[in-house]
């Protein structure tokens, strides 16, 4: 009796287990089917004598998630570097605009009266006070043009600009009363009449002005200009035959030292010969005195502002007779 009982018995947990087996391969199948991310090795199914482990394969859920996270990546990156590039571009071109500006309130936005006003009917009060001090009158101005430099403490100056309408009077081409700058600067030990070579000083008085120089571009002006080169020379030695001269070359050089004019273009880039001891020349006077560019006292020209330089050659015309006249404080 106990026989038969264990083959029962035997008989039922087979029929249990594989019923149990069978059973979980149909869940696995299931679950596979079902999009699982279960390994296709899992319990040994559709893997029979495989001894080597298998990748695990992402499903369509997981490689659509990964896609969309590197391509966030790739946007957050692609915005980034643009952001930076729009960042650069704005600020590259901040620099340009305010170089620009920069430029354009350094070069001429001096609104000047360069036609006749049509009102004209009397002499500017300034320029009545500045020839009176000198006792001299508008009879005595037998000129069209004058620069008129008022000096001040310290070798400071105001300068301003006059030209003759067509009824002889005069007119400021700044505005009434208004210097064309207040920038000025003059010798840098003063003014006096007879001034002497290394002396510092300026010459008081009225100046016929020459011809003028430039450096590179040449202004928009009729006025006999002459442009420095890397030959002209202006000579500063008094025992020179060529002093107080412009001199082109060194063939013919006497001269211990001579101003090499195209070496200091910030000074000289726009300017005026002021007629002091050139004809004739005395040894004993002052020579190489200009109007020219500059922000500092000198050692006897008349400096302004390069914009206010440029100007004034381009107020003055081929047909101009223009004289400059430097105060007494």
């Amino acid at each position: 009796m106990n026989k038969p009982v264990f083959v029962i018995t035997e008989t039922f947990l087979s029929l249990v287990l594989a019923a149990s087996v069978a059973a979980i391969g149909i869940l696995a199948v299931d679950i596979k089917t079902n999009g699982s991310i279960l390994p296709e090795n899992f319990l040994g199914i559709g893997t029979e004598n495989s001894t080597e482990p298998q990748e695990t394969q992402p499903s369509e859920i997981e490689e659509s998630e990964v896609s969309h996270a590197v391509s966030k990546v790739q946007n957050d990156k692609q915005g980034s570097s643009k952001k930076e590039e729009s960042s650069k571009k704005e600020e590259t071109s901040k620099k340009e605009t305010s170089a620009e500006t920069s430029k354009a309130e350094s070069t001429n936005e001096l609104n000047l009266l360069l036609e006749e006003p049509k009102d004209l009917t009397e002499q500017p009060k300034e320029l009545t006070e500045f020839i009176n001090s000198f006792n001299y009158d508008y009879d005595h101005l037998g000129f069209d043009h004058l620069i008129v430099v008022d000096t001040g403490e310290k070798s400071t100056a105001k300068v301003y600009c006059y030209e003759r309408g067509s009824k002889d009077i005069w007119w400021n081409i700044a505005g009434e009363g208004k210097p064309i700058t207040e920038k000025g600067f003059f010798g840098e030990n003063g003014g006096d009449y007879d001034i002497t070579p290394d002396s510092g000083k300026s010459p008081f008085g009225f100046y016929r002005l020459k011809e003028g120089f430039y450096i590179g571009e040449k202004p928009d002006t009729t006025y006999p200009l002459f442009e420095i080169t890397d030959d002209i020379y202006w000579v500063d030695d008094p025992e020179s035959e060529f002093y107080n001269q412009k001199v082109e070359g060194t063939d013919e050089k006497d001269w211990s030292s001579a101003d090499h004019m195209i070496s200091e273009e910030s000074s000289y880039k726009y300017g005026l010969v002021i007629d002091f001891n050139i004809d004739p020349v005395d040894s004993k006077l002052a020579g190489s005195i200009f109007m020219h560019c500059g922000n500092a006292p000198t050692k006897g020209s008349v400096v302004v502002p390069e914009n206010v330089m440029k100007a004034i050659l381009e107020w003055l015309d081929k047909d101009s007779d223009a004289y400059i006249f430097i105060t007494t404080p």
